[in-house]
């Protein structure tokens, strides 16, 4: 029989499933910052196809249709992909999830001005919300713990997931405003605009694909009345392992210090997103 633990780890591994990259604070800032990077003239184009909305209203749009799979389910696989540890080359043809290849697609259908309105609207709308995706590291998964979702960690004593403690937890413990949020990362970040805006979707994976490896709290491995910590690549740490329970003193206990030390990568990555993301737009519209 499971344990009370268990059971309530596995009920919020499912919630998080259809949880958010970066929560909706992170993906309205995403939103947010691209608004700041865009002349008048782009913005009233974007304004004029979104019906007056904005970026960061429309933001989240693409996870709130998940609540109608029968018309929008094929998107799911749209939000994430996997790039397995010691693959070098990313290869659409074996990886699960579509993440890069949404983009790219719906970068094309917003270029096309024989489409329809509608349907350069809902391209824009995604590639906002996968643009966030896309910058945060557990969204290009290893292939082989969805994206960080089976591993528990605890975060100020809060029996969570990876996956979910970089979607929304970490950005959520700061208890800012998407407002707040985007002017605190661009008053740090903006000086480096102009340098973020360099590469290509491909490019920009591989960056979160690298910095997925660094994410992953040390394994605890208890033995002979002594405590270590150990370092191994995201494929193999034991609290990741779905058909493992692991005790809870073996469990990564994270709080201020995994803040302290990721925080300024998450606000970096938004910050990214954000600037690229307007790229994208005025290159685009």
């Amino acid at each position: 029989m499971k344990t009370l633990k268990s059971q309530l780890f596995i009920f919020g591994l499912i919630a998080s499933c259809a949880a958010n990259a970066w929560g909706p604070t992170g993906h309205r800032t995403v939103g947010k910052i691209a608004e700041t990077y865009l002349s008048k003239r782009v913005l009233r184009k974007v304004r004029k196809l979104l019906d007056g909305e904005s970026l960061a209203r429309v933001s989240n749009w693409p996870d709130k249709i998940k609540s109608d799979p029968d018309q929008y389910r094929y998107t799911y696989s749209w939000h994430y992909t996997s790039w397995p540890v010691g693959q070098n080359q990313y290869d659409p043809t074996t990886a699960e999830g579509s993440l890069i290849t949404a983009i790219s697609d719906n970068i094309e259908i917003l270029k096309n001005k024989k489409k329809s309105k509608a349907e350069r609207a809902f391209a824009l709308k995604f590639i906002v919300h996968l643009m966030g995706d896309l910058h945060q590291p557990l969204h290009i998964g290893n292939g082989v713990d969805r994206g960080g979702n089976t591993c528990k960690v605890y975060f100020h004593r809060k029996l969570i997931n990876l996956h979910r403690l970089w979607d929304s937890e970490l950005i959520g413990f700061t208890k800012l405003s998407y407002t707040e949020l985007t002017k605190f990362i661009i008053d740090i970040h903006g000086k480096n605009a102009t340098l973020a805006k360099n590469g290509n979707v491909l490019d920009w994976a591989t960056e979160s694909k690298n910095l997925r490896e660094i994410v992953y709290p040390k394994e605890i491995i208890l033995g002979d009345n002594s405590q270590k910590s150990l370092n191994k690549n995201s494929s193999s740490m034991k609290y990741c392992q779905k058909d493992i329970d692991v005790p809870d003193e073996e469990l990564p206990k994270l709080s201020y210090k995994y803040s302290f030390i990721f925080m300024p990568i998450v606000e970096e990555r938004i910050f990214k997103a954000g600037v690229r993301l307007a790229k994208i737009i005025k290159e685009s519209l």
